[in-house]
């Protein structure tokens, strides 16, 4: 699981974000599904999360390619212009999982 919180620059919407963090088709060699959600309270909040597929020695191979280490630095760039900062930034294990009723 990749997790972000991230808070927009004043004036930035939430479609001027998605454009400046959209990949390009393939960026990341599979298709990831991303989940956005914006804080009710303040919405310059912005987290994004997705769940991957992918082996710990799969992630540790894509840090690795030079492609996408270029890729994810032109995108990482577009974002940081409408971001004011980053708050959380983490791919995390999922180590459990429990459905409440």
């Amino acid at each position: 699981m990749v997790v972000f919180v991230r808070r927009l620059r004043p004036g930035v919407t939430f479609e001027e974000f998605k454009a400046a963090w959209l990949a390009e088709p393939n960026h990341f060699g599979r298709p990831v599904l991303v989940t956005h959600g914006q804080d009710l309270v303040d919405d310059r909040q912005i987290v994004s999360y997705a769940l991957l597929d992918v082996s710990k020695e799969e992630l540790a191979a894509a840090v690795g390619d030079q492609q996408l280490v270029h890729g994810e630095a032109e995108r990482h760039d577009r974002i940081d212009a409408v971001i004011e900062h980053t708050i959380v930034k983490g791919f995390y294990e999922i180590i459990d999982e429990t459905q409440l009723t």
